[in-house]
């Protein structure tokens, strides 16, 4: 299963998006400047830095991914953008789900796998009702401590992602 934050927006998009958006804005505060309003100049270049890094950080931040791995004796969590920087094991047979509510309402509950005192939180960019969901199906993928479910296999077949 790959988990990703839900960024629709390609980098080429966002370029051609920037190009046009500065080049209006920049336009229009050329015809001020040439009108003798200099000031707006500053401004609308701000303005365009200032869209420019939140694009980028927009982009940066959906390339994120979580690849969780169900193998016959182990649970994987890969982390990363571009590449794998993290990747916690779990025992199977010993790692447990748990969906923990947060003391504040307005605050997002927390997916967490542990097992042997250790624990890793997933899903971090999801709703709350993808986050529920995904709890679920790792729920019925993992089983309990005395059962090993007939369905694992299910998930190491290729296309079988979150989202």
């Amino acid at each position: 299963m790959q988990v990703t934050p839900n960024c629709s927006l390609s980098w080429r998009a966002a370029v051609i998006f920037y190009l046009w958006v500065c080049t209006a804005s920049l336009g229009i505060a050329l015809v001020f400047v040439w009108l003798g309003y200099w000031p707006v100049l500053p401004f609308a270049g701000l303005e365009m830095m200032v869209l420019g890094v939140a694009l980028w950080l927009s982009l940066h931040r959906g390339s994120y991914r979580e690849v969780i791995s169900i193998f016959p004796d182990r649970i994987e969590v890969a982390r990363g953008r571009t590449r794998q920087r993290e990747c916690t094991v779990f025992p199977l047979h010993w790692a447990r789900v748990n969906l923990r509510p947060t003391r504040l309402a307005s605050y997002p509950s927390r997916l967490v796998i542990s097992s042997h005192g250790r624990s890793c939180e997933i899903g971090r960019c999801l709703t709350e009702s993808e986050r529920i969901g995904l709890g679920r199906r790792l729920d019925e993928l993992i089983g309990t401590t005395a059962h090993t479910p007939d369905r694992w296999q299910e998930v190491a077949k290729p296309g079988n992602a979150h989202r």
